[in-house]
């Protein structure tokens, strides 16, 4: 039977849900048929069908991004498409529904004026055949509380201990300011703070509601365990934590470190964590993973370029080749928008990019998820290049690519979407 891809309409928003959940080996639950109708945006939610069934499922929210800006002011935040809800059936995979729903999503995105995408991959060997470039990292920390000391005094902050509902009145403005300091991070609308609020017994991994400790500049949110048995550590597991400066920062470290009944904290934060130089003892702050959250897709390579800005002055001619699988709103293979040779002119006070003439040659061809990886400066294209992905055809063009790409703070993303 020939399958399909279309829009939902609103009375399918159900059988959308009850179909998201199988490629991701759960079924949907009543807490799914109440959350996810918060999220989905109907026309830009899209099913693959066989017959009548549903068969496969995708979605975009509208959101943005934050980019790379220039020293000491606001970094700018950009609207993108943030893909979700993706899979496929295994009873229906290798039947191009993938590639139809992908082309489906990045069309719609171009069409609505967003430069780039972004998605969190299930599988990393899915999404780079489709352009998109592993682009922020995120250190998962572990410390034990009962023996780490902070090596110097640090401002004394006028916190608050306090629930959900109070939370509620301050914390969103207060992400939504904090949040432009750091590339890679996501805006949080209604729907996500509607649900955090809610914090259902669900999202919460065996630990507790959260805490919200807050400042006028800066926040940190955290869950616990508390066993009651000598034998079981009693965890507290940060979830947020953004201060104004470092030093707001060093503060709610200094307030979780005084925590009674805790063993350890746990935590997911950016590469460039300043807790490890801080502390008395810089061996007590174990990495115990890194991994990949954000995954950017650049569909207007000018637009994007000239949305970021640089630190350094340069510039560069770029030739960016097309992902494997574009197709167009059909399914059927096409040009990326991405591909082709672009001149970028960057400096500190703004950039431009345009497409490269006859007279001005490649210096570096690089792939466009290679692209996508180093737009928000957290990545560098050496080791790429290393790796036989990126093509340095002027000598000393790599190098001053990475001086140009590369940022600070390095990107980080934590919210999920």
């Amino acid at each position: 039977m020939k399958s399909e891809v279309r829009k939902i309409d609103a009375s399918e928003v159900e059988a959308w849900i009850h179909a998201l959940h199988m490629p991701f080996l759960g079924q949907a639950d009543e807490e799914s048929y109440r959350r996810w109708p918060r999220h989905l945006e109907p026309d830009r939610t899209w099913v693959a069908l066989e017959g009548d069934r549903f068969v496969g499922t995708s979605c975009v929210f509208s959101r943005d991004v934050t980019l790379p800006g220039a020293d000491g002011e606001p970094a700018p935040a950009v609207p993108f498409s943030a893909i979700s809800g993706v899979g496929v059936h295994s009873t229906h995979h290798r039947r191009g529904l993938l590639r139809q729903m992908m082309g489906r999503m990045l069309h719609d995105g171009l069409e609505r004026g967003e430069a780039i995408a972004g998605l969190i991959a299930s599988e990393a060997t899915i999404y780079g055949r489709f352009g998109f470039g592993w682009a922020t990292t995120t250190h998962d920390l572990t410390l034990p509380r009962r023996t780490s000391r902070l090596r110097a005094p640090v401002p004394e902050l006028d916190l608050v201990l306090c629930g959900a509902d109070e939370a509620s009145k301050t914390v969103p403005a207060l992400f939504d300011r904090l949040r432009r300091a750091r590339p890679g991070q996501v805006n949080r609308n209604d729907a996500w703070w509607g649900e955090a609020w809610e914090d259902p017994r669900s999202s919460r991994g065996g630990l507790s509601k959260r805490f919200y400790v807050i400042d006028a500049d800066g926040y940190v949110t955290y869950r616990a365990k508390n066993s009651w048995n000598p034998a079981e550590a009693n965890v507290l597991q940060v979830n947020d934590l953004f201060g104004a400066t470092p030093d707001v920062e060093a503060g709610l470290w200094q307030h979780l470190l005084g925590v009674d009944l805790v063993d350890t904290i746990t935590a997911a934060r950016p590469v460039d964590e300043s807790l490890r130089w801080r502390l008395e003892d810089p061996r007590a702050l174990s990495v115990t993973g890194a991994r990949d959250m954000l995954w950017i897709r650049v569909l207007d390579v000018p637009a994007a370029l000239t949305a970021r800005r640089y630190r350094l002055p340069g510039r560069l001619v770029l030739e960016v080749e097309a992902a494997p699988t574009w197709t167009d709103k059909e399914g059927r293979p096409g040009a990326d928008p991405a591909q082709g040779r672009w001149v970028l002119d960057a400096g500190p006070d703004g950039s431009t990019c345009r497409p490269a003439t006859r007279a001005e040659p490649t210096e570096l061809r690089l792939g466009v998820a290679e692209l996508g990886g180093v737009l928000l400066g957290g990545q560098d294209l050496a080791s790429r290049a290393r790796a036989g992905l990126v093509s340095e055809l002027v000598p000393g063009a790599l190098e001053r690519a990475d001086a140009l790409f590369g940022c600070r703070p390095a990107p980080f993303s934590s919210t999920g979407f």
